[in-house]
């Protein structure tokens, strides 16, 4: 495996399944939840604590014929992430932004970020994939992937997604409620660098009265490799908005390697572009 990709695609004719009435008025608020977050939550920017680590994996046979194992790998970033609006303006993206990597700097990064935002590229989704690659430039592990990050679920409660997943769910203890989601399309949210579809699964933990996301939980799996990202959210007093807390992640790869990870959040705040100017 080469690459886990967001495929961004044209919205595929299908229809709605068919949910029980609370389920629907369940859907209904986190849709408009997710719809008010993509937009309030543009321009808030959080520090980033990140470990990756890779175990096990069959590498060359030793003498006798049988496999060695490939000795474990870590790393440690520290980013800044954001949610930008596409450079089309049609949709948003996640941005990390690592500055240190294994506790040395990352001396490229201005040059970096002045390439990606400032300088024009020759089309607007080579803009989006060179943003993708940035942020997963210093992963570690046999998946180049781009799907390490902490909304990327809430894809699937965005009103304009719904009519992809099918939803079951019941209410739990006081007034939250979980809902179970499963992809029902070809042309699924994420596939493999060979174009692989790969179904997505998962539940969310919500507030039935405001809609608002609590946890979620999105499994995708292919024949050889199987994906799992859990996140949970707490209410951070700074931007006033349920934030992403924390990030963990595992990459179960067919050569038996598994690649896992650790994210904290903190430091939550809204960025702001300023510009200096000097008169003659």
């Amino acid at each position: 495996m080469k690459l886990l990709g967001i495929l961004i695609a044209g919205l595929i004719a299908v229809p709605v399944l068919a949910q029980t009435p609370e389920i629907d008025a369940v859907l209904d608020k986190a849709g408009d939840y997710v719809a008010t977050y993509e937009k309030t939550f543009v321009g808030v920017v959080a520090e980033e604590t990140y470990r990756q680590q890779v175990q096990g994996g069959r590498g060359r046979n030793d003498a006798r014929g049988f496999p060695v194992e490939t000795p474990g790998q870590r790393r440690d970033l520290k980013s800044d992430v954001l949610l930008v609006r596409a450079p089309a303006g049609d949709r948003w993206m996640q941005f990390r932004d690592v500055f240190e990597v294994d506790g040395k700097p990352v001396r490229d990064r201005a040059e970096r970020l002045t390439k990606l935002f400032l300088q024009p590229s020759a089309s607007t989704q080579r803009q989006v994939d060179d943003i993708a690659a940035s942020s997963a430039r210093y992963n570690i592990g046999g998946v180049n992937r781009n799907v390490n990050l902490p909304v990327l679920a809430l894809n699937v409660l965005d009103p304009r997604n719904r009519a992809w997943f099918s939803f079951k769910g019941a209410r739990k203890a006081g007034n939250t409620f979980e809902l179970e989601f499963q992809e029902e399309r070809t042309g699924t949210l994420i596939r493999t660098a060979s174009d692989q579809a790969m179904p997505s699964r998962g539940r969310f933990t919500i507030d039935a009265a405001s809609g608002s996301v609590l946890s979620s939980e999105l499994v995708a799996e292919s024949g050889s490799l199987k994906a799992r990202i859990e996140v949970t959210y707490s209410l951070d007093p700074g931007v006033n908005a349920l934030v992403p807390r924390e990030m963990r992640e595992k990459y179960s790869l067919g050569d038996g390697s598994t690649i896992e990870g650790k994210a904290t959040y903190a430091k939550y705040r809204r960025y702001q572009v300023t510009v200096d100017t000097a008169v003659k």
